[in-house]
Protein backbone atom coordinates (compact mmCIF):
# COMPACT_ATOMS: atom_id res chain seq x y z
CA UNK A 1 0.00 0.00 0.00
CA UNK A 2 2.84 2.81 0.20
CA UNK A 3 4.15 1.89 -2.68
CA UNK A 4 1.09 4.27 -4.09
CA UNK A 5 1.56 7.23 -1.91
CA UNK A 6 4.60 9.68 -2.38
CA UNK A 7 6.15 7.44 0.54
CA UNK A 8 7.26 5.80 -1.99
CA UNK A 9 8.63 8.46 -3.97
CA UNK A 10 10.99 9.40 -0.84
CA UNK A 11 12.23 5.34 0.21
CA UNK A 12 13.75 2.83 -1.35
CA UNK A 13 11.33 -0.46 -1.89
CA UNK A 14 13.69 -2.11 0.64
CA UNK A 15 12.83 0.66 3.20
CA UNK A 16 9.55 1.27 2.48
CA UNK A 17 9.41 -3.12 2.94
CA UNK A 18 10.99 -2.28 6.47
CA UNK A 19 9.08 0.55 7.60
CA UNK A 20 5.32 -1.53 6.69
CA UNK A 21 6.01 -4.11 8.95
CA UNK A 22 6.02 -1.41 11.65
CA UNK A 23 2.57 -0.15 10.47
CA UNK A 24 -1.30 -1.93 10.55
CA UNK A 25 -4.37 -1.09 8.60
CA UNK A 26 -6.97 0.60 10.12
CA UNK A 27 -10.34 1.35 8.18
CA UNK A 28 -12.93 3.57 8.52
CA UNK A 29 -16.59 3.67 7.06
CA UNK A 30 -17.91 7.45 5.74
CA UNK A 31 -18.74 9.85 8.22
CA UNK A 32 -17.00 7.90 11.09
CA UNK A 33 -13.88 9.94 12.71
CA UNK A 34 -10.67 8.57 12.73
CA UNK A 35 -10.11 10.79 15.90
CA UNK A 36 -11.53 13.71 17.48
CA UNK A 37 -10.42 17.21 18.67
CA UNK A 38 -9.29 16.98 21.88
CA UNK A 39 -8.87 13.31 22.42
CA UNK A 40 -5.19 12.20 23.24
CA UNK A 41 -3.24 10.70 20.35
CA UNK A 42 -0.31 9.04 20.15
CA UNK A 43 -0.10 7.71 16.20
CA UNK A 44 -0.62 9.01 12.64
CA UNK A 45 -2.06 7.84 9.44
CA UNK A 46 -0.81 7.71 6.40
CA UNK A 47 -3.88 7.45 3.94
CA UNK A 48 -4.02 5.10 1.40
CA UNK A 49 -7.46 5.13 0.11
CA UNK A 50 -10.54 7.28 0.24
CA UNK A 51 -10.60 11.13 1.82
CA UNK A 52 -10.53 12.78 5.58
CA UNK A 53 -11.72 15.87 5.97
CA UNK A 54 -9.79 17.61 8.73
CA UNK A 55 -12.68 19.61 10.78
CA UNK A 56 -12.60 22.52 13.59
CA UNK A 57 -15.32 23.63 15.51
CA UNK A 58 -15.49 27.79 15.40
CA UNK A 59 -16.75 30.04 18.56
CA UNK A 60 -20.33 28.99 18.04
CA UNK A 61 -19.96 25.56 17.64
CA UNK A 62 -20.29 25.26 13.66
CA UNK A 63 -18.03 22.57 12.91
CA UNK A 64 -15.94 23.60 9.73
CA UNK A 65 -13.80 21.38 6.82
CA UNK A 66 -10.37 22.97 7.20
CA UNK A 67 -8.79 20.68 4.21
CA UNK A 68 -9.48 17.45 2.69
CA UNK A 69 -6.79 15.01 2.77
CA UNK A 70 -6.37 12.87 -0.66
CA UNK A 71 -4.67 9.39 -0.33
CA UNK A 72 -0.94 9.21 -0.38
CA UNK A 73 -1.02 12.10 2.71
CA UNK A 74 -0.49 11.84 6.45
CA UNK A 75 -1.86 13.01 8.99
CA UNK A 76 -1.47 13.03 12.46
CA UNK A 77 1.61 12.87 12.93
CA UNK A 78 2.37 15.88 15.78
CA UNK A 79 1.28 12.88 18.27
CA UNK A 80 4.22 10.66 17.60
CA UNK A 81 5.98 13.69 18.91
CA UNK A 82 4.01 14.99 21.77
CA UNK A 83 1.03 12.77 22.31
CA UNK A 84 -0.83 15.79 23.41
CA UNK A 85 -4.56 16.45 22.68
CA UNK A 86 -5.07 16.25 19.05
CA UNK A 87 -5.83 19.60 17.29
CA UNK A 88 -8.81 18.77 15.07
CA UNK A 89 -11.15 15.92 13.97
CA UNK A 90 -10.67 13.69 10.92
CA UNK A 91 -13.66 12.83 9.92
CA UNK A 92 -14.40 10.00 6.80
CA UNK A 93 -15.63 12.05 3.86
CA UNK A 94 -15.14 8.46 2.31
CA UNK A 95 -14.97 4.47 3.01
CA UNK A 96 -11.24 5.11 4.09
CA UNK A 97 -8.19 3.45 4.57
CA UNK A 98 -5.26 3.86 6.33
CA UNK A 99 -1.68 2.86 7.41
CA UNK A 100 -1.29 3.67 11.30
CA UNK A 101 2.01 3.89 12.94
CA UNK A 102 2.02 3.97 16.85
CA UNK A 103 4.29 5.84 18.61
CA UNK A 104 5.43 2.17 20.77
CA UNK A 105 6.18 1.04 16.73
CA UNK A 106 7.93 4.12 15.99
CA UNK A 107 10.66 3.08 18.77
CA UNK A 108 10.46 -0.25 17.79
CA UNK A 109 11.59 1.01 14.50
CA UNK A 110 14.55 3.45 16.27
CA UNK A 111 15.32 0.54 17.92
CA UNK A 112 15.79 -1.80 15.31
CA UNK A 113 16.28 0.38 12.22
CA UNK A 114 18.06 3.85 13.05
CA UNK A 115 18.72 4.83 9.73
CA UNK A 116 15.46 4.09 8.70
CA UNK A 117 13.76 5.46 11.21
CA UNK A 118 16.16 8.94 11.01
CA UNK A 119 14.64 9.23 7.38
CA UNK A 120 11.28 9.02 8.57
CA UNK A 121 12.02 11.75 11.67
CA UNK A 122 13.15 13.77 8.71
CA UNK A 123 10.80 13.64 6.53
CA UNK A 124 7.96 14.47 9.16
CA UNK A 125 9.75 17.10 10.08
CA UNK A 126 9.34 18.51 6.57
CA UNK A 127 5.96 17.59 6.56
CA UNK A 128 5.57 19.62 9.90
CA UNK A 129 7.30 22.31 8.60
CA UNK A 130 5.82 22.54 5.37
CA UNK A 131 2.33 22.64 7.29
CA UNK A 132 3.21 25.24 9.50
CA UNK A 133 4.51 27.30 6.52
CA UNK A 134 1.17 27.32 4.90
CA UNK A 135 -0.91 27.71 8.00
CA UNK A 136 1.54 30.95 8.62
CA UNK A 137 0.61 32.57 4.93
CA UNK A 138 -2.73 31.90 5.33
CA UNK A 139 -3.09 33.49 8.82
CA UNK A 140 -1.20 36.58 7.51
CA UNK A 141 -3.85 37.44 5.21
CA UNK A 142 -7.02 37.08 8.07
CA UNK A 143 -4.73 39.37 10.06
Amino acid sequence: MLEDTHWAAEFTWEELKHFARYLHVFKVAKEMNVFTEGSVGSNMFILVAGRVDIVKEDLEGNRKVVTTIPPGKAFGEMALFDGEQRSATVMAAEHSTMLVLTKENLQRLLDDQPRLAGKLLLKLGKIISQRLRATTGQLVDLI
